[in-house]
C-alpha cells in the first residue's frame, strides 16, 4: 500500500473521530491517544498485507509469571482476538492486532481500535491477576523465539 493509499484512509480516520487535521508521518505511522495516556499506533505493513494496530499496556515492567500469561495468550491468537503480545523495550506488554489491507476502511479501523482498547484493559487486569512465577518454573517452555 503506497503512501497514496495510507493518506487518505488516516485522513477518513480523522474526520470519522473529529481530527479533521489527523495524518500519518514520514514512516506511515499514526497514533493516537486515548484517556490521556493510552498510544494506540497504526502503522501500515504492505509486504504483510496488513495493518498493524499496537498499544502497550499500562503499569509494571512484565516479571516472569507476567510473560508466562502473555504467552499463553498469544497461542494461536486465542487470547488477543488473532492478535498477539509483545514486551517494549521498556519492559512492558504491548498488544498487537492486525487489520488486512482490503478491508481497512475508516469504520475498519475505528472497530479494529476498540477491539484493541479493549483487549488492552482486559489483560492490564489479568497481569495484575498473575501469579507469581515458582523460581522453579522454566521459561523456555512458554517463550517464542523469531
Amino acid at each position: 500500500m503506497s503512501d497514496s493509499h495510507v493518506s487518505p484512509l488516516i485522513a477518513a480516520l480523522g474526520e470519522a473521530i473529529g481530527i479533521p487535521a489527523l495524518r500519518a508521518d514520514a514512516q506511515g505511522c499514526c497514533r493516537l491517544l486515548f484517556d490521556g495516556d493510552r498510544a494506540v499506533e497504526l502503522r501500515c505493513a504492505p509486504a504483510q498485507g496488513r495493518w498493524v494496530l499496537s498499544c502497550a499496556l499500562r503499569g509494571q515492567r512484565v516479571d516472569t509469571a507476567g510473560m508466562q500469561v502473555l504467552m499463553q495468550g498469544n497461542h494461536m491468537g486465542a487470547g488477543f482476538g488473532g492478535g498477539w503480545s509483545g514486551v517494549d523495550a521498556q519492559g512492558l506488554a504491548v498488544v498487537h492486532l492486525p487489520l488486512a489491507l482490503p478491508e481497512a476502511s475508516a469504520s475498519a479501523m475505528l472497530n479494529a481500535i476498540e477491539l484493541l482498547l479493549n483487549h488492552v484493559e482486559r489483560w492490564e487486569r489479568r497481569l495484575l491477576e498473575a501469579v507469581p512465577a515458582s523460581p522453579g518454573s522454566r521459561m523456555a517452555e512458554w517463550a517464542q523465539r523469531i
